[in-house]
């Protein structure tokens, strides 16, 4: 009976968590241009195989970062983390301290986008690929002040999926699959003046073994 007990409690416990599951860590700049006091580092916990999660950091203070875990179309929720645990852990388990439903409810957005390809990025001696996320409206795309996200892809990183942070990107992603496999090197955001609002740079990346599990009365559906 007691063996009957134990066996229960393991299997329940299992049952009520949701496991993701890391091996890459992305490093990344972020420059924002019309205010430098936002700049910051960004890291990013993602799995090469399945970018249908991934996990953004960013630091509070010089002991914590702020964690925002992301599954697409199910979850969306922030915790606050001390660094010492996030990078000597290989398991996390978080609580859910504030999260919200993470239910995609404008798939049909895609409509309105697609993935455009651009002539390759010359940086150094190196010819990138160059691709781009395009509302394909040009009308409607000025007078509702719509922007474009530029991903110049960082060579020999072709066995990582893209890392597509934007619920409209992903889906359109899933649709369509005409975009290449690559960490971006940058990520570009332009506003419907073409102007360029915010940067991210790749600082490094590396691989890595962690998981995050999270309770299943955090997720979203």
């Amino acid at each position: 009976m007691k063996i009957l007990i134990l066996f229960l409690f393991i299997s329940s416990t299992c049952i009520a968590q949701r496991s993701y599951f890391f091996d890459h860590m992305l490093e990344y700049q972020y420059e924002f241009y019309t205010d430098s006091s936002k700049n910051k580092n960004v890291y990013y916990f993602t799995n090469s195989k399945d970018n249908s999660y991934f996990a953004r950091l960013e630091e509070k203070d010089s002991l914590n970062f702020n964690v925002l875990l992301v599954e697409h179309d199910r979850l969306r929720m922030e915790v606050l983390l001390k660094k010492q645990d996030i990078f000597q852990a290989e398991n996390l388990v978080i609580q859910c301290t504030y999260n919200w439903n993470g239910v995609n409810h404008f798939k049909f957005r895609t409509r309105e986008y697609a993935f455009i390809s651009a002539a390759d990025t010359l940086i150094g001696n190196t010819s990138l690929q160059h691709y781009s996320l395009q509302y394909i409206a040009p009308r409607k795309r000025r007078t509702r002040h719509v922007g474009s996200n530029h991903y110049i892809i960082q060579d020999s990183t072709d066995f990582h999926l893209p890392l597509l942070t934007h619920p409209t990107a992903f889906e359109e992603w899933k649709e369509e699959k005409n975009i290449p496999n690559g960490i971006f090197r940058e990520k570009i955001f332009y506003d419907h003046k073409n102007l360029i609002n915010y940067r991210y740079i790749l600082k490094g990346y590396h691989r890595m073994e962690k998981s995050i599990s999270a309770g299943e009365d955090c997720m979203g559906k």
